[in-house]
């Protein structure tokens, strides 16, 4: 059943100011939720442009020194953000893409404080560091009413949890007995007023830029591959649309997918959903909603996937200051390393001949040649991935690092909360102690063996050295 409300629990207000009587229009900052379907916080923000009796503007800001963003993921994020746009206009919202350096409160202010003021202002949430800093610094800088709609999640963080949990057997209780009420279709609001708002800063990009991405991606200096940065890929689309399609064709052959996921010769197992939730082109409920009506072993551990384990992730950003280094791993597996940190190691190597895959391990090197090429690779592969790197460095700080920046600049869902998650995985997070071995300590172990008991990697070897 579909409804236009949107649950309270979703939203907060950032500051204490009332809406701007003298205002002419509400502004939506969109940030995160980039897609004009299921969007929590574009819904609110009709509904509050049609509460005050004004038109909406829509606002996206183009951050040119996006922290470790790339050609790759400006590429797929400005495809999707173009679309979006266009379908909010489309709804009879003004859409205005501007540009910052690095910090885009200032400009959003400004359109909020110019000649022409905003009556309130709605933006996405954030979770990581720099966009909740920048959330923060907005609602100080704003001259009335900032709300934060939570729409990137199905069960909002706080209402899961209001401490870091320990894994998913901690948090899974607390998702599920709050997951129904919120696997809510969001019927989509009619704006009441569509007048054009005339709001035309200096830094504006025509939204017509948007439909030549590769132009506009040197336009603004972000097409440089002069230092070898990662370069667009044409095998996914980006937007709401077509990540709609990638999940019509998964559901296709649903009833398989609780054996079928660990299958990495096979793609067509995995929904390849990933980086349109990074980018906020699909919302996770949306995606819920198509699921949870299935009966079987393939719905609950898919749904397991989808909202338990990615939402510890965001639960665990949310709560650990440190969720980007070594101090934000669990304390017992930074002794075990530390106790072994001395070992001596088989063989070490430097960051430019991982990032290179020049390693004696072909099936590695192999895997780190899929994810530069296309920015993704089966969850199988790069879990074994992430585990030999501890074994290769140093120092167990250093394989950390290492592998978190690798993670962030090649793969397109990079710098997501389920990076952070994924990649403290390989070092203990939301894990227990196993067996203790040099080097690597009570860490667990993902070996060739185990890789090979997933399905069949002479095959899966055979096929990338083969080349297409």
């Amino acid at each position: 059943m579909a409804t236009s409300v949107v649950e309270s629990e979703r939203m907060r207000r950032r500051n204490d100011l009332d809406p701007d009587p003298d205002g002419s229009f509400v502004l939506y900052w969109m940030q995160a939720s980039v897609r004009a379907d299921q969007n929590p916080a574009l819904e609110y923000a009709v509904q509050r442009a049609n509460e005050h009796g004004v038109p909406l503007v829509v606002a996206a800001v183009v951050i040119a020194d996006y922290p470790e963003a790339s050609p790759r993921q400006f590429s797929f994020f400005l495809g999707g953000l173009g679309l979006a746009l266009r379908a909010c206009e489309e709804r009879g919202a003004t859409a205005v893409i501007v540009t910052a350096n690095d910090d885009p409160v200032p400009s959003i202010a400004s359109l909020c404080c110019g000649r022409s003021r905003a009556v309130e202002v709605v933006c996405d949430r954030g979770y990581l560091r720099d966009p909740r800093a920048w959330r923060t610094e907005l609602a100080r800088s704003v001259g009335c009413l900032l709300t934060e709609v939570e729409g990137d999640v199905v069960v909002p963080v706080a209402v899961a949890s209001d401490k870091q949990e320990t894994g998913a057997r901690t948090l899974r209780p607390k998702i599920n007995r709050e997951r129904d009420r919120f696997l809510v279709e969001l019927a989509p609001t009619a704006l009441d007023h569509t007048d054009t708002v005339g709001v035309t800063p200096s830094d504006r990009i025509d939204l017509d830029a948007l439909d030549d991405v590769s132009s506009l991606l040197d336009r603004l200096g972000l097409a440089d591959d002069s230092s070898g940065a990662p370069q667009p890929v044409d095998w996914i689309e980006p937007g709401t649309a077509a990540a709609r399609r990638r999940l019509d064709a998964f559901l296709d052959g649903f009833a398989d997918y609780d054996e079928a996921r660990n299958r990495y010769r096979d793609e067509s197992g995995v929904s390849l959903l990933s980086p349109y939730l990074h980018f906020g082109h699909i919302s996770p409920v949306d995606i819920a909603r198509e699921v949870v009506d299935r009966a079987g072993d393939a719905a609950e551990a898919f749904l397991e996937e989808l909202i338990v384990r990615r939402e510890l992730a965001f639960n665990y950003v949310e709560h650990q200051p440190a969720y980007d280094s070594w101090d934000g791993l669990p304390e017992w597996a930074r002794i075990s390393l530390d106790l072994h940190r001395d070992d001596e190691r088989e063989v070490t190597y430097t960051a430019v001949e991982l990032e290179n895959g020049e390693t004696d391990d072909d099936v590695w090197n192999e895997i780190m040649r899929e994810i530069r090429e296309r920015g993704w690779v089966h969850n199988q592969l790069r879990m074994y991935w992430g585990k030999q790197i501890v074994r290769w460095t140093e120092t167990p700080e250093d394989a950390h690092r290492m592998l978190l920046e690798l993670n962030n600049r090649w793969f397109l869902d990079g710098r997501d909360p389920n990076s952070y998650t994924n990649v403290g995985w390989c070092f203990g997070l939301h894990d227990q102690g196993f067996k203790e071995r040099e080097v690597s300590g009570k860490l667990r172990p993902f070996t060739t063996a185990a890789l090979k008991r997933k399905d069949d990697l002479r095959a899966w070897l055979t096929d990338r050295l083969r080349g297409p």
